[in-house]
């Protein structure tokens, strides 16, 4: 990725979270290859955990507060577990180019 721009060529995908912990796949990059590099953003407080399929996300994992976005590098992983913080919330997984 070049000195703090991202280029996003490829659509992510919204999730709400759950009361329990679940998981979502890491979307493809504009190549149609698993992203290496996401954006996460919630719209409401909540817990995310990159990892594989059977991954699970607890309350002392990745909290995203409302608004907040972070860039992830998920080169060894396939999947993000997810966990409401209080209600359900909704967090988009954009695939970043890079």
């Amino acid at each position: 990725m070049s000195k703090g721009f991202i280029s996003v060529a490829a659509s992510g995908v919204a999730i709400t979270t759950g009361a329990a912990s679940a998981v979502a796949a890491i979307p493809n990059d504009a190549s149609g290859n698993r992203a290496r590099r996401v954006r996460l953003q919630a719209l409401a407080a909540c817990y995310v955990r990159p990892g594989f399929a059977g991954t699970t996300c607890t309350t002392g994992d990745l909290l995203l507060t409302p608004y907040e976005a972070v860039l992830l590098d998920v080169t060894p992983f396939t999947h993000i577990a997810h966990l409401q913080e209080a209600d359900g919330a909704v967090f988009v997984i954009t695939p970043v180019e890079g």
